[in-house]
């Protein structure tokens, strides 16, 4: 059997080592907690491979996102032994390296020749690193709250409304480069009919609860310089936000997932943004 630091360098995600692990060279078994959720269930057809590869069997413990933080946050706090590995959210990072949770890992990197240079700065900050902005890793970014757009290139390539659009803004419709680009694609798409339906022009992932709420706007937000933390007191708790910036927001009023769904088909633009990420 290969040697469990191989086993998770294979895994090629980015996992926390909890300090319940008690011993890297001779682990026969690992397991995993995360959320219960597509990305999870994906992550178990991929360990097929690696034990196939490595003889370390996986086991998982996933359980729903509404119960996920105070399960693994109490493992952890009572120096459970449940999880060798756990894909955490980047607000315990802090907490987890100070109290001994997780475990250090810029030797388990040397070692293995993985390098941080390798991965978006930015995710590095936010998902690996304690404290902020010093080269000590306590994680690898397993996802980076990306954000990504589709558009209907169908609809796009339509010659009538290639005509119309050209002659209502005067540049040929494409995929947006700026966001004012996009604003004027969906207020060009907005309520329009084709093909005999109604559509829309944008749809911007957001729900009821969780984080999720505010995914489709702060990432809109951030682009345009907006700050949650004050840059002279990197850890003030009572919060920051930088001045001078103004976003009109207009939420979705269409009701259940089924609903969501089917205006997003109907939508010239769609941003696919990931479940609230809680991989940090």
């Amino acid at each position: 059997m290969q040697k469990t630091s191989k086993a998770l360098l294979g895994l090629a995600t980015a996992f926390v080592m909890s300090s319940a692990l008690p011993n890297l060279a001779k682990a026969d078994e690992l397991t995993l907690c995360w959320a219960a959720w597509d990305p999870a269930n994906a992550l178990v057809e991929l360990s097929k491979d690696f034990t196939a590869k490595t003889g370390t069997q996986m086991k998982f413990e996933f359980v729903p996102w509404t119960s996920y933080a105070d399960r693994f946050l109490n493992e952890l706090n009572s120096h459970g032994k449940l999880c060798d590995l756990i894909i955490g959210d980047s607000q315990w990072i802090g907490g987890s390296a100070e109290n001994g949770h997780y475990v250090k890992l810029n030797d388990f990197f040397d070692k293995e020749g993985i390098k941080m240079d390798d991965f978006v700065p930015a995710t590095v900050v936010g998902y690996s690193e304690w404290p902020k902005n010093t080269p000590n890793y306590w994680a690898l970014p397993a996802m980076g709250d990306v954000v990504g757009w589709t558009y209907r290139k169908d609809w796009f390539e339509k010659p009538e409304l290639q005509k119309e659009f050209k002659a209502k803004y005067g540049w040929d419709l494409a995929a947006p480069k700026t966001y004012d680009q996009l604003k004027q694609i969906a207020e060009f798409f907005q309520k329009r009919e084709i093909d005999g339906k109604t559509v829309y022009g944008a749809s911007i992932y957001t729900e009821r609860g969780s984080e999720g709420i505010t995914m489709g706007v702060t990432n809109v937000l951030y682009d345009w310089g907006f700050q949650y933390d004050n840059p002279k007191k990197p850890y003030d708790m009572e919060g920051f936000v930088a001045r001078g910036i103004t976003v009109a927001c207009h939420p979705r009023q269409d009701g259940g997932p089924d609903r969501q769904t089917s205006r997003a088909a109907r939508s010239a633009i769609c941003q696919k943004t990931p479940y609230p990420n809680k991989t940090r």
